[in-house]
C-alpha cells in the first residue's frame, strides 16, 4: 500500500476502517490490497474475504452520502462480525483470536454505536473514503481541492457551453 496523507483523515481507531476501504484506487485501477494483507499479517489466501469486506464497508458509506436503502453488503459485514470474540480483562474490552479484518469490523460496528461512522463517507468522485468534518455533515468530495475542484470546473463548463 503506497505511504499517503489522507485527505479529511477520520480520528484513531475509525481512520484503520478508511484505510482499509481505501486499499484500492479506483479512479487510477490500482489494487492495494495485498499489501494491506500483508502488512497486517492475513496471507494471499485472504484476498477474497478481504475484498468482500470493502467493497461491503463502501456500500454502507454509499449510504451514509445519499441515504436510501441498506445495501446487499450489509450480510458481508454480519458474517465478518460473527467471527469477531470480544471478551472483558481488566475493565478493558480485548479481541480473542481475531484477524485484522475482525479488527476493522470491530471498530466499524463500534463507531456505528458512538455515531462517528455516519461521518466517514465515499467521495461522489472518486470514491476515496473521507472523513466529514463539517457541522452539518454535507461533505461530499474526498477534497475540495482534488474532486471539488474537478466536479465545480465541470460545471462551470457546461453552463457555459449552454449559453453560449
Amino acid at each position: 500500500m503506497p505511504n499517503y496523507d489522507l485527505p479529511n483523515p477520520a480520528p484513531e481507531p475509525l481512520r484503520q476502517v478508511q484505510l482499509f476501504v481505501n486499499s484500492t484506487d479506483r479512479e487510477h485501477r490500482s489494487e492495494w490490497m495485498p499489501g494491506w494483507l500483508e502488512e497486517h499479517g492475513l496471507a494471499a489466501s485472504d484476498f477474497d474475504r478481504a475484498i468482500r469486506l470493502r467493497e461491503a464497508f463502501r456500500a454502507l458509506l454509499h449510504c451514509n452520502n445519499v441515504g436510501g436503502e441498506i445495501p446487499e453488503g450489509v450480510a458481508v459485514v454480519n458474517e465478518a462480525a460473527r467471527a469477531v470474540v470480544a471478551q472483558l480483562e481488566g475493565g478493558e474490552v480485548k479481541l480473542v483470536g481475531t484477524d485484522a479484518l475482525g479488527e476493522v469490523t470491530a471498530i466499524a460496528l463500534t463507531s456505528m454505536l458512538d455515531g462517528t461512522w455516519r461521518r466517514l463517507k465515499v467521495c461522489r468522485k472518486c470514491e476515496w473514503a473521507f472523513y466529514d468534518a463539517s457541522k452539518n455533515r454535507s461533505g461530499s468530495w474526498c477534497s475540495m481541492q482534488l474532486c471539488g475542484n474537478r466536479q465545480k470546473t465541470r460545471a462551470y463548463r457546461a453552463r457555459k457551453r449552454s449559453t453560449a
